[in-house]
């Protein structure tokens, strides 16, 4: 079944829990069907939402996803707290369906606890379909930018908090939220704000620098950027250090 013939929203979910081994897909398509569904008053629009964020069609373009989600105006503040909450803090997100979606009947092998070998014929065993169980979705580094931005900008957690799970995490994903720290930071305090991009600038990967240093360019702190930028082990932010002065482009915040 494609995305385009699903008739509703549980049969959307149905889809992307089971369709693990689908060819990637353009955001767009996601988007119109998210909007197709939910624009038509769909329940639980969380749920397509975090499963369109969190799949694998969508793995190198999950930012673009979730700002095609977000601007439709289907999501509540509440909803898009709950998602970036899940985003950010979580390493997996849960997702929790009918144990019927890929199956009721399965083979049981039981094994000699000391040879390890087969001790009997495998049997097949039945499932009430109803069962609840939980299909683990991956979190891609995107939607962890996104997610840190809004969570500071909307005050549900501290700046140490927030940078404190990027040291946690994988160096990809640490990056991404450091990243978008710094989106957040013209709606922080002036202290905080400084500490987020100090941070930043001296993190290993050089997205979170490079978005500094243009945080700073684009605040009228040019000569301090340049200034860093000219010293950076990065041969691309060494050259951008060249033309700061006219580089003063901010990125935007994506939740609204």
């Amino acid at each position: 079944m494609q995305l385009a013939d699903v008739q509703d929203a549980p049969e959307l979910w149905r889809l992307l829990v089971t369709g693990t081994s689908a060819p990637e897909l353009a955001p767009a398509v996601a988007v119109e069907a998210f909007r197709r569904l939910h624009g038509a008053g769909q329940p639980r629009p969380v749920d397509s939402a975090l499963l369109l964020c969190t799949d694998w069609r969508w793995r190198r373009t999950s930012a673009r996803v979730l700002a095609g989600v977000l601007d439709s105006g289907v999501l509540d503040d509440a909803q898009q707290d709950w998602l970036a909450q899940e985003f950010l803090w979580q390493d997996q997100v849960q997702y929790a369906h009918p144990l019927g979606w890929i199956g009721d009947t399965f083979v049981e092998v039981d094994l000699d606890p000391v040879s390890r070998r087969r001790a009997a014929w495998p049997r097949e065993v039945r499932i009430d379909p109803s069962t609840r169980v939980t299909t683990e979705r991956h979190v891609w580094p995107p939607l962890r930018s996104r997610s840190a931005t809004l969570i500071l900008v909307r005050r549900h957690a501290e700046p140490t908090d927030v940078l404190a799970r990027a040291r946690a995490l994988p160096p990809r994903d640490g990056a991404a939220v450091v990243t978008g720290a710094v989106h957040a930071a013209d709606e922080l305090d002036p202290d905080e704000a400084s500490r987020i991009v100090d941070v930043a600038l001296r993190w290993a990967n050089k997205a979170p620098r490079w978005t500094a240093l243009r945080h700073l360019a684009a605040r009228g702190e040019g000569g301090r950027a340049r200034a860093i930028a000219a010293g950076d082990p990065d041969a691309s932010i060494r050259a951008w250090s060249r033309t700061v002065h006219t580089d003063t482009v901010s990125e935007p915040i994506l939740f609204g």
